[in-house]
């Protein structure tokens, strides 16, 4: 049974995946996952792709034993391909820089396809030591979510051999988990405890919930679409970083993310000086979404990729974990109000959507409908 690890076995792929095509692929994914819940959730898109991308090769060569050898020469598509890949280790080395954690597993109980896994895993990672992209990318510190890896792998494991056992074909597992605590550029000085209104679908209490608040008034970029006002927070890492949505009146979050693609290509305004308050929470967001695969046009997301294919790809167990901690990186003061003046304010006290990103790539996405039991319990002054 093929069962390793993806750190950077999939970069050199993804120079052909055009990012019109991650931005449907991410479009379709948030809408089909909205139709299943009204709460909280979040998804680590990067990682789901990079998985699909590992399967989609794994399954071409498979059938194409001239692409399987043009690859182990380093001809044809995987030259290519290969002339991007120390841009696309920088892009995975930002990610890890800005503290966003990723673990990915695949599991497949039968051959050739398991060979043939594992020979794109080792041509790829090879590909990315000529440029050393390795050295800066390390297993997760987050004990958690290697302790979530280790336990979902030997249950979708078992599932797939019976699954085996009763049905015929290829089937395939796969595990993709994602931690982030961004790492802020801009510095948090302040905590101020503010009400939070819930947003529209939460099983919870429609009253407003008192939660800590971060405060920085800090040079922002923001934007403006039908849906919603943003905020784009930025990272450690060059040009990455949150932007933060907000419904305008009678918008919901998820109206938001139907028109996910409104939302990332608005344009920024100029920097100036904002006063942002940012809950202070934790969120934990476990689902299986192959049956949400199913439902995605996965083959699509190949359409200018070398490695061609119509065919979706299908996955049996898909189980995915993203842990999103909005805290400072450093202490903060603790006080009853903050002094705004005239200064224009931006302050995140309802329902939000929240997307990580650079230029190029979609790295999470998520909503958050209330903070119910996620933020730390505080009293408020009367509203």
């Amino acid at each position: 049974m093929a069962n390793f690890q993806l750190p950077l076995q999939v970069l050199s792929l993804l120079l052909l995946f055009r990012n019109t095509l991650q931005q449907n692929f991410s479009a379709q994914l948030v809408k089909e996952m909205g139709q299943q819940t009204n709460e909280n959730y979040a998804l680590p898109v990067f990682n789901i792709e990079l998985i699909l991308f590992q399967i989609h090769v794994a399954q071409v060569i498979n059938n194409d034993p001239n692409l399987e050898r043009d690859l182990i020469i380093g001809e044809g598509a995987s030259k290519q391909a290969s002339k991007e890949i120390e841009n696309l280790g920088l892009i995975y080395k930002k990610a890890w820089r800005s503290k966003l954690e990723m673990v990915n597993k695949v599991a497949v109980p039968q051959e050739p396809l398991s060979k043939k896994l594992d020979l794109v895993s080792d041509l790829l990672v090879s590909s990315a030591r000529k440029y050393d992209v390795g050295r800066d990318v390390k297993d997760s510190k987050t004990s958690s979510l290697n302790k979530w890896l280790s336990e979902k792998q030997d249950e979708v494991q078992a599932k797939i051999v019976e699954l085996k056992k009763t049905q015929s074909g290829n089937k395939i597992a796969a595990i993709s988990g994602m931690s982030v605590t961004p790492g802020w550029i801009i510095q948090f000085d302040s905590q101020v405890n503010r009400y939070f209104t819930k947003g529209y679908g939460t099983e919870k209490s429609i009253e407003p919930l008192c939660v800590p608040m971060m405060h920085s008034f800090s040079l922002f970029q923001t934007m403006s679409t039908n849906e919603a006002n943003g905020i784009f927070i930025p990272f450690i890492a060059a040009h990455m970083g949150m932007l933060i949505l907000l419904p305008r009146k009678g918008v919901t979050c998820q109206d938001i993310l139907n028109n996910l693609g409104s939302q990332i290509n608005a344009e920024l305004s100029f920097f100036r000086r904002i006063h942002l308050t940012l809950p202070i929470f934790k969120f934990d967001f476990e689902y299986d979404i192959s049956k949400i695969l199913e439902k995605v046009d996965t083959a699509g997301m190949f359409d200018k990729f070398n490695f061609s294919s119509k065919s979706n790809i299908t996955i049996d167990e898909f189980p995915i974990k993203a842990v999103v901690q909005f805290k400072s990186n450093y202490s903060l003061n603790k006080v009853n109000d903050i002094k705004i003046r005239n200064s224009e304010t931006f302050e995140v006290n309802r329902s939000f959507v929240f997307v990580i990103k650079d230029r190029e790539t979609i790295y999470s996405v998520g909503r958050i409908e209330n903070l119910d039991g996620l933020a730390a319990q505080v009293s408020c002054s009367k509203v």
